[in-house]
This record gives C-alpha cells, structure tokens and sequence, in this order.
C-alpha cells in the first residue's frame, strides 16, 4: 500500500497537484518513511525523493538524504531488474540542493549525468541535466546561470529527440525563471 501511495504522491507532483501530493506525503510520514530494504525499496525511494525535492520539503529531504547518499553512486533498479531509475545521484542531488546543500549537490549531479550517459540512461540524463539546472539556478552563485542554460539547451536538444513532452514543458519553466532572474 506504502509504494501505491508514494507513487500518487509522485503522479500528483508531476501534474502539479502539489496540495494533494502534500496529503499523501503527510500520510506515509506518520511511521518516519520507513521502508524495509527489499525489492520495493528502490522504486519507494526514488519517488519519494522527487516527491518531496519537488515539494521543497527540508525536513523530510535530510531524513531520505541520509538513507540515499550510501547509494549515490550505484544506479537504481526498480521491480528486480525490469526497470532503471538511472543513478541514484540524481536524487541524492535533487535532495542535497533541497537542503541547501549546493557542493554536494553540484557533485551529485555531475557524478548521475556521467553515470546515466555511460549506461545510456538518455531520459536519466535529461532529468538529471534539468535538476541540476534547477539547482544552479538557486544557488546562483557566479557562473551558474551560464552553466544553467547550457544544461537547460543540452538537455532540451535530448528532450526533444526522445519526445519527452513534460521535460520539455519543466525546461520551459526553468528557462522562463532564468531569464526572469537575469533581467532583475
């Protein structure tokens, strides 16, 4: 029931429904986001790290960061074997930059978009590109926009060769936000 529910949670951020992502968050919170490791824990762990990186949650973002970042350079296997969640770093990053963890962030991502490219994890790439764009861009430190629109095109040019629509519409966002942040 736990991994059905996370995984609304999951749908539910992806077509910004966040109030109702937040109900379902509230609910698997009540027993810590406990999850036995076994077969279910990686797809448990995946979704519920965009989940809450999505939501902006810190408090839970540092519990899952603890869990996840033993696993930061291993690629998630979801259902056995049948499926990949790409490097785990991605989350770990996604996480860290929730925190305000901006290095390790900046080092999460870098290490998933070199693992997903070498497994030839296309999508893993594009989301990793996006979420570490998105990052940048809220580090904002210098050079980050710079780096940001590069793996906003980069990541656009792969988007758009493998149809990903929602990425496309997510790199819109961000570029949207970019170019508002640069003009203030």
């Amino acid at each position: 029931m736990k991994t059905w529910r996370v995984a609304l949670a999951r749908a539910l951020t992806e077509t910004d429904r966040l109030d109702e992502a937040r109900e379902q968050l509230a609910i698997l919170g009540s027993d810590g986001f406990e999850q036995p490791v076994n077969w279910l824990w990686s797809a448990y762990m995946v979704a519920l790290s965009h989940a809450v990186a999505d939501l902006n949650d810190r408090t839970t973002s540092a519990i899952l960061y603890e869990r996840l970042r033993p696993v930061a350079g291993q690629v998630c296997q979801q259902a056995g074997v049948l499926i990949s969640g790409g490097s785990f770093g991605t989350y770990c990053g996604k996480l860290a930059a929730c925190l305000g963890r901006w290095e390790e962030a900046d080092a999460h991502f870098a290490a998933s978009v070199a693992m997903n490219e070498r497994i030839g994890a296309r999508p893993h790439v594009v989301r990793a590109r996006r979420s570490w764009a998105q990052m940048l861009v809220e580090r904002d430190a210098p050079g980050d926009r710079e780096r940001a629109a590069e793996l906003i095109a980069t990541g656009r040019a792969e988007a758009e060769q493998l149809g990903m629509a929602r990425e496309l519409e997510l790199l819109e966002r961000l570029t949207t936000r970019l170019a508002s942040t640069t003009a203030t």
